[in-house]
């Protein structure tokens, strides 16, 4: 396809080949087919053909799974952040993976691709001021209905422009991007003095992507527009005038159950997997028998739930996690 022609890699400006020839969106059924590129030097990975800031709006509200909300769920697990001990559970589970929880209270946070506003309500009950970004034009919804501070754009809008934060958020955003290097620049004048980036993103130098290659989760065509190691990363910030102050790997054992899941699934160009949007058959009701199963399933899920945190938190302390969180602050040149 015309999209595995050569480009140039844009952490270290080598020369991309192509990696994979052929993939499509697993996950909500977005109907294309893409292909994807590997630095011949440090790595480095993007998706081809890219897409543009103007094509965003519309794949997120048509394919992202925001159009129907449910509220309860969504406070439910915002409730979650004051639960006794809630760091080490976030520890264990791999959900520590994201930057706002390095926000202290007073501080003002922007949260850059805020989703379905959890981290702002998180925030919130933290005692931090907080506002939000995002594209989806779902998620005004959301905002109206908890009184949030939501931009419904981009960062190049200039949102909120008589605030400078103390914390710049991006979680898993920054690879759903077009341009990076022009997303780091606008990011870095938001900033105070003193102040910090966060970004949460995939590791295409992680165990999981080596093990399942071409059936990685985190491939998440085409929503992944670039995909990032932390040798490559390190050069782009260093490039758009950033000192990286700490990186670590961190996996989500959600993210090890939802690759055991797809896993065995037979994909389908434009068609839905039922791993990602659930599956309608499942709500019916359960004979005697499926009821004896699934508490038995049960059981060997949280087994298996403890054999999958402990076997991601040894990857995650041999670097070889399935999402990077990096703390960038601005150089001084």
């Amino acid at each position: 396809m015309s999209g595995t022609s050569q480009q140039t890699c844009l952490a270290c400006g080598a020369p991309m080949r192509p990696f994979i020839s052929q993939i499509s969106d697993d996950r909500y059924g977005c109907p294309g087919t893409y292909a994807i590129l590997e630095c011949t030097r440090c790595g480095h990975m993007t998706t081809t053909p890219p897409l543009t800031e103007a094509d965003l709006p519309a794949l997120y509200s048509n394919y992202y799974p925001r159009r129907e909300i449910d509220f309860t769920a969504l406070e439910a697990e915002a409730r979650q952040a004051e639960r006794p001990n809630a760091g080490l559970r976030r520890w264990f589970a791999g959900t520590d993976n994201q930057g706002h929880y390095m926000a202290r209270p007073g501080d003002k946070v922007l949260d850059i691709g805020c989703g379905s506003c959890l981290s702002l309500l998180e925030m919130r009950s933290m005692g931090v001021e907080c506002w939000g970004v995002e594209a989806d034009p779902n998620v005004k919804a959301i905002a109206d209905r908890y009184g949030l501070t939501v931009h419904i754009g981009n960062i190049y809008d200039v949102p909120f422009p008589d605030v400078k934060f103390d914390l710049i958020v991006l979680n898993q955003v920054i690879e759903h991007v077009p341009d990076p290097k022009a997303m780091l620049t606008a990011v870095k004048s938001r900033l105070a003095p003193g102040g910090r980036v966060a970004l949460a993103f995939p590791n295409n130098g992680s165990f999981h992507r080596k093990m399942w290659k071409e059936r990685w989760i985190n491939w998440h065509i085409p929503y992944h527009q670039t995909h990032f190691n932390k040798a490559s990363f390190s050069r782009i910030a260093a490039d758009t005038g950033y000192n990286v102050q700490s990186v670590r790997t961190i996996t989500p054992n959600l993210w090890s159950v939802l690759q055991l899941r797809v896993a065995r699934e037979q994909k389908k160009e434009g068609v839905a997997s039922a791993a990602w949007s659930g599956d309608a058959a499942a709500s019916a009701k359960p004979s005697l028998a499926r009821k004896i199963r699934n508490v038995l399933a049960s059981r060997s899920v949280r087994a298996a739930g403890m054999l999958i945190g402990i076997g991601n938190r040894f990857i995650d302390a041999m670097g070889k996690g399935d999402s990077l969180l990096v703390v960038l602050t601005p150089s001084n040149r």
